[in-house]
């Protein structure tokens, strides 16, 4: 059978229309832990506001508690049909380097969001056959800051890089860990970044996982604790990368494109 995104896609959608503030959107994303917000307009998608929207954003974001949604967002969404292949859905990914898809049912209504958390759900255990372990899949350079930095520079080390989070590090060790998320929720908040440290903001949950470590059972331990991001160390403890669920959707670009497809489930791809 054919892994289909409609199969794997979040539900419901969360939506906002384009008129209201993006305060009020970075609110909702909050609340409830989610990485994007679809757009309407007249009742259809129109845009979609991420996370890495909002720290591209940030110089505007704020100082202007009033910024519309539609000056904001990206635009257009990419939508897709739920009938599309997960294996497909990834080629788009990488094309067009986006992180979520807008799913359509056969009515062309929206049906779910199929994000990159999804992607990875999909995975099977085949597909990481031949990948022995995750220090080929890792990001070795991580970005790294001192605690008494003010977050507004980790913020924009994150939007110049184009990367989910940078590491905080304190004598040689990681303390902390500031995301797109926190960046989202702090600034929901009101948060001044430019007047506090980025080690006042940051996530103190820290994970790891050896270098020996499989793709599958990290994925795994991804899953368990519910976060998109893992420090990967050697057998001394030391941090030698970090590995994302971007760099897991990788292990796809290890394979030839039609064994993607019947890794996949997906023997016309």
């Amino acid at each position: 059978m054919k892994q289909t995104i409609g199969n794997y896609a979040s539900r419901p959608v969360c939506v906002v229309e384009a008129e209201a503030r993006v305060q009020e959107a970075m609110e909702l994303m909050s609340e409830r832990c989610i990485s994007c917000i679809v757009v309407l307009s007249h009742s259809e998608p129109v845009g979609i506001l991420t996370e890495r929207d909002v720290v591209f954003a940030a110089n505007w974001l704020l100082g202007q508690p009033d910024l519309l949604l539609k000056e904001v967002m990206n635009k257009p969404v990419m939508t897709a049909a739920e009938a599309l292949t997960v294996a497909q859905a990834h080629r788009i990914f990488c094309q067009h380097r986006i992180r979520h898809l807008v799913v359509l049912d056969r009515r062309l209504d929206m049906a779910g969001i199929f994000t990159q958390t999804d992607l990875v759900r999909s995975l099977r255990e085949k597909v990481f056959a031949g990948v022995r372990d995750v220090s080929l899949l890792m990001t070795p350079l991580v970005l790294q800051v001192a605690p008494d930095v003010p977050a507004r520079y980790a913020l924009s080390l994150m939007a110049r890089r184009s990367v989910s989070c940078v590491v905080v590090v304190e004598n040689d060790r990681p303390v902390g860990i500031f995301t797109e998320r926190d960046v989202v929720r702090h600034i929901a908040r009101g948060v001044d970044l430019n007047a506090v440290p980025v080690g006042s903001v940051m996530s103190l949950s820290v994970v790891s996982t050896p270098a020996t470590s499989t793709p599958l059972d990290t994925v795994g331990l991804m899953f368990k604790k519910s976060i998109r991001r893992l420090l990967v160390v050697d057998e001394c403890g030391v941090m030698t990368g970090i590995l994302t669920q971007t760099d897991i959707g990788r292990v796809l670009d290890y394979q030839p494109a039609g064994l993607v497809g019947q890794l996949l489930g997906d023997p016309g791809f």
